[in-house]
């Protein structure tokens, strides 16, 4: 083994302003990581698959050495840890829970682009929960992920001593709450008496928004339901019947799925959606028309490239006809870094505006809307 555990924290020296769990688990982590290629492979395997596709670089081959350095400087920053292989390098940034300013990350992917000549180098985050994710990340964890991961390489391990390491390391998570949640988490009952004020809060962002001028092609009524379906925020409909949801536009947040079907999503953090709802006599038609097929094709081209998730519940076994087609993205990264609610109430403005961009390129709703309205009226006259 590389030194003991005990040495290894004896050389470790907190940082005046920091939080030294932070750095405690840090030496831990790296040193179980220094000692287990088993461990390591299945951490870095676990890392690679939370970064995207197109972003991923090759794994260290089984004969190539990984070094696990933490704590190491660069010129203005100080990477909690860094790994390093011939070709490749992670650099890693923990969190417990002290935000994490988008600014830090950002500046560790310049590092990654600047101090690493011959090596790809990718930029990791480690937190306590989602919230403390970071888009500027190429890839983002939370401590829950890695006790799960740890808990089931303990069971395969065979050093008595490294088995006893782990799972001490595995109670010092579960001990301070980065361990996958109870029913009643840490992190719910930490922010419970603010999490309470939630909805008052959103709904005052949302409401005047139901009134503004958002770029339609054609003119759109917009009205403010509160909570309803599990949801919360507003609709907008386009004028001229014969039909209300023709197809009609929720923006807003989703805060039961039960109703909606999509439980399964997003169970750990807030999205803002841009929903598309058809009314009940047009469940037989609308999917057939050939404009929503384009559009469909549409938004799964547009999406990604715009920050936003398109979800197509048409796809899923019981699909839910009232509420087809979701444009996604986190609340939290819509609000970043503004600290009035004039400043939330655009912000969430200009992200719905972007989405609906999506959907009028190239006339594309307006299509939808026309073939929508013309088979309604003759559903009406029958």
């Amino acid at each position: 083994m590389d030194d003991s555990l005990l040495i290894c924290l004896r050389r470790y020296r907190p940082r005046e302003g920091r939080d030294s769990l932070e750095d405690y688990i840090t030496e831990i982590f790296a040193w179980l990581l220094r000692n287990s290629q088993e461990v390591a492979d299945a951490f870095l395997k676990t890392v690679m698959e939370r970064v995207p596709a197109a972003e991923r670089i090759d794994l260290p081959d089984a004969d190539q050495e990984v070094t696990w350095g933490t704590q190491i400087s660069y010129p203005g920053a100080r990477l909690d840890m860094l790994a390093q292989w011939p070709g490749g390098a992670l650099l890693f940034e923990h969190k417990v829970h002290a935000p994490l300013p988008a600014e830090q990350v950002s500046k560790y992917r310049a590092l990654a682009e600047s101090e690493f000549p011959g090596r790809a180098a990718r930029v990791v985050v480690i937190s306590a929960n989602t919230g403390q994710h970071r888009m500027e990340a190429h890839g983002c964890l939370c401590w829950e992920n890695i006790y799960e991961l740890l808990e089931c390489q303990h069971e395969t391990l065979t050093d008595p001593a490294y088995q006893f390491h782990v799972a001490s390391f595995l109670a010092l998570l579960r001990h301070e709450g980065l361990h996958p949640a109870a029913p009643i988490s840490h992190q719910a009952v930490a922010f419970y008496p603010v999490a309470q004020q939630f909805s008052e809060r959103l709904a005052q962002a949302l409401t005047p928004l139901a009134q503004h001028e958002w770029p339609f092609a054609e003119r759109y009524e917009g009205r403010m339901h509160g909570t309803r379906w599990g949801r919360l925020g507003f609709e907008l409909t386009p004028v001229g019947g014969p039909l209300k949801w023709m197809p009609g536009i929720f923006v807003g947040v989703i805060l039961d799925g039960r109703d909606h079907l999509v439980s399964h999503r997003h169970s750990s953090q807030v999205m803002l959606n841009v929903i598309l709802d058809f009314s009940h006599k047009t469940h037989d038609i609308y999917h057939r028309l050939p404009a929503y097929q384009r559009l469909v094709y549409q938004l799964r081209e547009l999406s990604p490239t715009n920050g936003w998730t398109f979800y197509d519940h048409l796809e899923e076994n019981r699909a839910n006809r009232y509420h087809p087609l979701y444009l996604e993205i986190p609340l939290l990264e819509v609000l970043r870094g503004t600290t009035t609610i004039k400043e939330q109430r655009e912000a969430i403005h200009q992200a719905v505006c972007d989405a609906i961009r999506m959907l009028q390129k190239d006339g594309a709703l307006k299509a939808l809307t026309d073939e929508v309205r013309q088979e309604a009226a003759l559903l009406t006259e029958v």
